[in-house]
């Protein structure tokens, strides 16, 4: 697994901050915790959440996920991995994010899509938000802004997520958020 991360680090050194080595490594102990309650290859799911992110920068496919996936393939091969579990891998990189219609199977593929999900909520999915939003030159509210990101994509993460354990730990996480913006906007109320 150490060398797995020592390629995967080469590549998240080109990628934005909020699509870190950081951000899989925390996705890989999402995954692991939920494994722990739900089951499912360990290996599996701790291979694709270090690699699951791997080709967002010169993506080479329609999607990251796709580009992540082929990358992860050529690593995986190259360092000795059953054809079994590069397979595994690869479907549940392909199908972490919905961008290209890919839905997770395999209870390892809903529990990496799960784990990344849970890494775009609380204090640190707020820090992921606004480290994204400066990459992208988003504003804070409005159109193309964090609000509109949160309000869009990270509020409806929950009735997509697969599995209970992560619902359990999305909620508190959640709050923590939805608690964030409601002060932010009194705040702002203030001032304007």
């Amino acid at each position: 697994m150490q060398r797995i991360i020592q390629v995967a680090q080469g590549f998240y050194s080109r990628k934005d901050q909020a699509h870190d080595l950081e951000h899989a490594l925390r996705v890989r102990e999402w995954g692991k915790r939920i494994a722990q309650e739900e089951g499912g290859d360990s290996t599996v799911i701790e291979l694709a959440a270090l690699l699951h992110d791997i080709g967002r920068s010169g993506a080479v496919e329609k999607t990251h996920a796709e580009s992540s996936a082929g990358l992860a393939v050529n690593i995986l091969q190259k360092n000795g991995y059953s054809e079994d579990i590069v397979r595994r891998v690869k479907e549940a990189i392909i199908s972490h994010s919905l961008e290209a219609g890919h839905k997770p199977i395999s209870l390892e593929a809903k529990i990496l899509y799960d784990a990344d999900k849970l890494d775009f909520v609380g204090a640190i999915g707020l820090v992921r938000l606004f480290t994204l939003a400066g990459v992208q030159g988003w504003n804070l509210v409005g159109k193309n802004s964090c609000q509109e990101f949160y309000l869009e994509k990270i509020c409806g993460y929950r009735e997509h997520l697969f599995t209970k354990s992560a619902k359990t730990y999305f909620d508190p996480l959640f709050h923590y958020m939805e608690g964030f913006w409601q002060e932010l906007h009194t705040e702002r109320l203030k001032f304007s």
